[in-house]
């Protein structure tokens, strides 16, 4: 009877002894399943973070730097005698220089320290001071700026550095995400990485013409939502691919001076091609010649009312050529008749100078097509600039 009692009583023993090691196995198994799927989930949240856009943030950002500089005007001093015109005689006006901070934005673009930004963020300066992501600060050197086209090129002393990449204007599509970089209100130095914000391309091929007021020619621009503010002139406009597209050069604003989202950006095509001269020659000539003259044409049947075999052309007409000059070299005749430049429609003289000095930003080397008729043919003809020498 005392062994049947053991019997059972070592039954019910291995029993609960079973029973709470199967309870410790189930819970560490829902422990470890309920660690693995809080992994994974974080992992998602993680990977829904990085975006396009981030990555491209992350890619860019160590080539972009702020830009300080150090700028002297010229000021008249106000005296007593300003509006006073007999005592003006006797007292020319005086002036002083005053020394004025500026701020902009660049970016790297080679390895070895070239550093493209606006003509305007580092025109008349004195001293230029460029601070980079890892918290370094250089004074640049100006390797060449051109006023006109809004573009200016300085080097750093580094060597292998990190630098953007350049994009294709040829593939920016409008409606795609862009992101601005840049120093706005000089706020790079404090954080020492740039300022980003993000937009779409709101528009492309914007023309300005050329500004008496600012000497600047803009062209083709680059139109965008994302904000661009006082300090960012000079940085990149970069896609999600993290390539440079353009860069941020100008908005249009209320009288605060701040973005109301409405601004715009060099082509990067144009950027990198000035840039470059700039580099090998220093100076963008626009000393170019035609070698031919022309005068204005109306057919006179048009002006008679009256049908003209040269399908009542207008434009202007060829009527000297010179020998080996560019025009002679395209191909031109005398008599020819000019009726369009480059898609511009040529109707007088006036127009042709307007589309040749005003629309365009030509310089020596650049290909200009001509649309002519002549011997009741139209001609499509390629001319290429040169530079004229005296």
């Amino acid at each position: 009877m005392h062994a049947l009692k053991y019997f059972i009583h070592g039954i019910l023993t291995g029993l609960l002894v079973a029973l709470i090691m199967l309870y410790i196995g189930l819970s560490r198994g829902l422990l470890d399943s309920g660690r693995v799927q809080s992994i994974s989930v974080s992992e998602e949240i993680v990977s829904d973070r990085e975006s396009a856009i981030t990555k491209a943030v992350e890619e860019v950002s160590p080539a972009v730097v702020g830009i300080n500089v150090v700028k002297v005007k010229k000021e008249k001093v106000r005296t007593l005698f300003d509006n006073d015109p007999f005592f003006a005689n006797f007292f020319p006006p005086q002036y002083q220089n005053r020394v004025v901070p500026s701020m902009g934005s660049g970016f790297i673009y080679t390895p070895d320290g070239y550093i493209i930004t606006n003509d305007h963020v580092i025109k008349d300066a004195q001293q230029i001071i460029i601070t980079t992501t890892e918290g370094k600060q250089y004074e640049a050197k100006i390797i060449g700026a051109d006023e006109r086209s809004d573009v200016a090129v300085l080097k750093i002393d580094v060597t292998d550095h990190s630098f953007a990449k350049l994009g294709n204007e040829k593939e920016i599509t409008r409606g795609e995400w862009v992101i601005a970089f840049g120093n706005p209100y000089g706020l790079f130095e404090y954080v020492n990485n740039p300022l980003i914000t993000v937009g779409v391309v709101s528009g492309l091929k914007i023309n300005f013409g050329y500004n008496t007021a600012d000497k600047h020619f803009y062209e083709n621009m680059i139109q965008t939502d994302a904000s661009i503010n006082p300090g960012n002139s000079g940085g990149p406009l970069v896609n999600s691919k993290g390539e440079v597209i353009g860069m941020n050069t100008m908005i249009y604003s209320t009288g605060s001076g701040g973005s109301i989202g409405i601004g715009f950006a060099i082509p990067v095509n144009k950027v990198k091609n000035i840039s470059q001269t700039l580099i090998e020659k220093g100076a963008i000539d626009r000393n170019f010649y035609f070698g031919f003259k022309l005068s204005d044409f109306i057919d006179p049947a048009f002006l008679e009312n009256k049908k003209s075999d040269a399908q009542n052309v207008t434009g202007v007409k060829v009527v000297e050529i010179q020998k080996n000059g560019p025009a002679e070299k395209a191909g031109f005749e005398a008599g020819d008749i000019i009726i369009a430049v480059d898609n511009i429609k040529i109707n007088n003289f006036n127009d042709m100078g307007k589309a040749l000095l005003e629309l365009k930003d030509y310089k020596v080397g650049d290909k200009i097509e001509f649309v002519v008729h002549r011997k009741d043919e139209f001609k499509k003809l390629q001319m290429i600039l040169e530079a004229y020498n005296q």
